[in-house]
């Protein structure tokens, strides 16, 4: 059963606010993600469609890609979608365009389980920093620069990487 649902079966028109809470596992997030699930959802109910916004928000647990320390990051999704009445020939409409959905006249909850997984996976950043000013670690002693400074000293390249160091600029 869906754990962010909201009955549209009798609904008025006008605003409805809806506050959702539940455990991440619950829809389909992996075991990184800490905490539970908070989704604020406001559903404007029109006599010919309904606009729905969602902010939602998690924490998770990561491990820095620079210096390898496990960090937790505040992750955050925000969207909005518009519902139209239809009937199942025009449910390839939601294929091509994620912000519109078609809602057939059987359809009586809204599910926002699956939206909300897939916009908080999306704010994942690709690269995953404890912090910007991370400089990761040594790769001689292993130290930490961003907390301490070592006293290694950088190897020499070799002649035949010389052409690639220009390029780069250093």
């Amino acid at each position: 059963m869906a754990e962010f649902r909201i009955n549209i079966s009798n609904l008025s028109e006008g605003i409805h606010d809806y506050i959702f809470e539940s455990e991440a596992q619950t829809i389909g997030l992996g075991p990184e993600y800490t905490g539970p699930i908070r989704v604020q959802a406001s559903l404007e109910k029109g006599r010919r469609q309904m606009l729905l916004r969602v902010s939602a928000s998690a924490k998770a647990g990561f491990i820095c890609d620079r210096c390898l320390d496990p960090f937790t990051k505040d992750l955050k999704a925000n969207y909005i979608i518009v519902y139209a009445p239809g009937d199942r020939s025009m449910t390839g409409v939601q294929n091509e365009s994620r912000e519109i959905q078609i809602l057939t006249p059987d359809m009586n909850f809204i599910d926002l389980d699956e939206d909300v997984r897939q916009y908080l996976v999306l704010d994942v950043p690709q690269k995953l920093l404890c912090s910007d000013e991370c400089n990761g670690i040594c790769p001689q002693c292993g130290t930490r620069k961003i907390t301490a400074h070592c006293h290694c000293t950088t190897e020499e390249i070799g002649t035949r990487w010389e052409s690639l160091k220009k390029l780069s600029g250093n």
